[in-house]
């Protein structure tokens, strides 16, 4: 038995276990504070829980907090006591994110659901997250990507967290691979690859459009807020185009800068001799 609420992590007591009818329909178990939550919200649930997933409690909880956002002075649910919610912390909004994007997570990948609010930045958004095994490690734990990078952790089981972490500008493409009842998700890298195994397909799909939305979300981030020359030590070779430089001959210390950053890209294996060769002579051309 699962010795955690699957809604807030807290273990569960023996008054938890006395409730009786807080199982989950993917195993997890509510302690008593969750479940009283949960019926509130929804008063059919105190006898049937156990047909309810994890993610369906999680998105029934979400919907409750909207229209509550919306009618602030208005009831819930009918009878004479009402519950008032907590403000929404940052692990509530990685969980809404979670439902948002429909995975199904089983209750084994609760502890990593919760160490992501101390992994993500605060303006990181998860693009997708799924349940896997990471074959050259053979941990088993999730796989989730941001804006900025894919990353597999397991937490451990006597604390602490493996992390094996791939920045988006790094990675040059994605295969998901799908069998009958699971599916291989590779990360193609510069410097090499990586392979998951991924329990639920669907999940794993995700991760296929990853690439083009992260790409997306930082050119929309550069247009606001940086200038052409930053945007350019951001890129990867596929995206380097020679509008990005500026036009202006007597700019020359921009230029030199430029020139430096190119050396650094090479240095790094970004950027093949062939490639920094065309670029450093697009930049000297402006000389």
């Amino acid at each position: 038995m699962n010795t955690r609420c699957a809604l807030c992590g807290t273990p569960l007591t023996a008054t938890d276990m006395s409730v009786g009818k807080n199982k989950l329909a993917d195993g997890g178990y509510l302690c008593a504070g969750c479940f009283t939550k949960a019926i509130h919200i929804n008063r059919d649930l105190i006898n049937n829980l156990d047909q309810f997933y994890f993610a369906e409690i999680t998105g029934m909880m979400l919907k409750s907090k909207i229209d509550a956002s919306r009618n602030p002075g208005g009831t819930q649910f009918s009878g004479k006591s009402q519950y008032e919610y907590d403000a929404p912390t940052r692990l509530d909004e990685i969980k809404d994110q979670i439902v948002a994007l429909n995975a199904r997570l089983s209750v084994l990948a609760n502890e990593e659901v919760n160490e992501l609010a101390n992994l993500l930045d605060k303006d990181e958004r998860l693009l997708a997250i799924a349940e896997g095994i990471d074959l050259q490690s053979n941990r088993e734990g999730i796989i989730f990507s941001t804006q900025r990078r894919i990353v597999f952790i397991d937490k451990k089981f006597l604390g602490g967290v493996v992390k094996n972490e791939f920045l988006t500008h790094d990675i040059s493409s994605i295969e998901h691979i799908e069998n009958l009842l699971y599916s291989i998700l590779k990360l193609n890298t510069y410097r090499g690859s990586a392979q998951f195994k991924v329990h639920n397909k669907n999940d794993g799909k995700a991760f296929s459009n990853v690439q083009n939305r992260s790409r997306s979300y930082n050119e929309n981030e550069f247009t606001q807020n940086s200038s052409p020359f930053q945007a350019f030590a951001q890129t990867i070779p596929d995206l380097v185009e020679e509008n990005v430089y500026s036009t202006d001959k007597a700019d020359s210390a921009a230029i030199f800068e430029q020139l430096e950053k190119l050396g650094r890209l090479r240095e790094s294996g970004i950027l093949t001799d062939q490639e920094f060769a065309e670029q450093k002579k697009k930049l000297l051309d402006k000389l």
